[in-house]
């Protein structure tokens, strides 16, 4: 089986050398557990009011997974979500793993979500996050135009739904579907994260153990790229003006509503 690399989250040229090889890493060191604990008690209450295999908004099928909970506007659902946003050591790897090249001026945030596993969940079908743009990927590659988070709030075990991973998938022809051999599991301590890239395969895992897991997601795009959240629309628009400047840029949020350079 395949491994993924683990380093920590402020090595920003190790990590950039990993999603050019194997398409993810494991970025320690990412949140203290301290704020995990945090985000997850400000996201608790939440969560006691949406139903197993559905989110807040309503949608429900079996790839959402019929034993998750999911959460969106997740900036009105606590104010500690800004600092992960704006966290340097992601936007550090995303702005010259997405930007270099000069594609677009700058980032946006693609969406937010809370992942939250519950004891029976099986596998998620495998699956590529660019995917949601086919057309825009297909014409971009070998470019990526998507970088993606996933944070463990709790530990990530092979357990208890630890997300799979398929090393190097972000190289392989589209139709291409992974051996057993060639799936390792994103396992890591709470506080971590895996960093991966659009192109790069992988789901959620099967929750085989008693613990519920909490995941937090986000994606960053080239600024140019349909989000696939409406910030405005998911949050509170009176909690998002109260962001910093770099926060609201990065939420498609501008003066007047209009953006000169993408």
């Amino acid at each position: 089986m395949p491994a993924l690399q683990r380093i920590d989250s402020a090595n920003t040229a190790d990590i950039l050398s990993a999603l050019t090889t194997d398409g993810g890493c494991i970025a320690l060191n990412f949140l203290t557990p301290e704020v995990c604990e945090q985000l997850t008690a400000d996201f608790s209450g939440h969560l006691d009011e949406v139903g197993l295999g559905a989110d807040d908004l309503g949608y429900r099928n079996d790839f959402y997974g019929q034993k998750t909970k999911r959460l969106k506007g997740l900036f009105s659902k606590s104010a500690r979500m800004e600092a992960v946003l704006t966290h340097p050591d992601v936007l550090n790897v995303a702005r010259r793993f997405l930007l270099s090249d000069k594609r677009a001026t700058d980032l946006r945030l693609s969406n937010a979500e809370l992942m939250v596993l519950y004891p029976g969940q099986g596998n998620q079908d495998f699956h590529t996050d660019a995917v949601s743009w086919r057309r825009a990927q297909r014409a971009e590659k070998p470019h990526e135009i998507l970088f993606s988070i996933n944070i463990a709030l709790t530990e990530f075990t092979d357990h208890n739904g630890a997300t799979r991973v398929v090393p190097g998938s972000h190289l392989w022809a589209e139709q291409r579907e992974p051996e057993e051999d060639e799936i390792t599991l994103a396992t890591m301590p709470r506080g971590s994260a895996l960093f991966y890239t659009g192109n790069v395969i992988h789901s959620g895992g099967h929750n085989r153990s008693d613990e519920i897991r909490y995941g937090l997601y986000l994606g960053y795009s080239l600024s140019w790229l349909r989000p696939l959240e409406n910030q405005l629309l998911t949050n509170d628009p009176e909690d998002l003006k109260k962001l910093s400047p770099q926060a609201q840029q990065l939420l498609d949020i501008v003066p007047g509503g209009f953006t000169v350079y993408a």
